[in-house]
């Protein structure tokens, strides 16, 4: 039976290393690096939210794809955060953090975030108001999805 050995820690590792150079970012977080409270200007957080197996829905497919297959459908939030101060320029910085990882997302190449085993992903973005610790800060997420065969 086929399927990939990547993790989720290989996975959101690799999502933190690629968005983590991302023009104004001046801290990033993977999943077991998760700070109680957001102090840096923006700071990049990016943790595993869920995933689910998806049928390859034929015999076709399963004969293209080797057999029996194993495709299981991850998602990821990667979230950008910035300490409120002054609106104006909170949502500024937020809005310039998002077009910097907007840019490095249209860039993947396949495999995307340079791990064999994705064959495809999508990606998603939102911008909005959160509370975090009892204090509402502005937010950048970013939804990914892969799918990992």
């Amino acid at each position: 039976m086929g399927g990939s050995s990547l993790t989720l820690v290989q996975m959101c590792d690799a999502i933190e290393g690629k968005l983590s150079v991302a023009s104004g970012i001046a801290r990033s977080q993977s999943y077991d690096e998760l700070t109680e409270g957001i102090h840096e200007d923006i700071t990049l957080q990016v943790w595993p939210q869920s995933g689910s197996p998806v049928s390859t829905g034929s015999a076709t497919q399963k004969i293209t794809l080797g057999g029996d297959v194993i495709v299981e459908e991850v998602i990821f939030f990667a979230d950008l955060y910035r300490p409120r101060r002054h609106l104006g320029e909170d949502m500024k910085a937020i809005v310039n953090g998002v077009d910097a990882i907007r840019t490095i997302m249209k860039a993947q190449n396949c495999p995307p975030f340079d791990l064999a085993g994705i064959r495809t992903f999508k990606w998603s973005w939102a911008i909005g108001s959160f509370e975090y610790q009892g204090v509402t800060d502005l937010r950048g997420r970013f939804t990914i999805v892969l799918n990992v065969f």
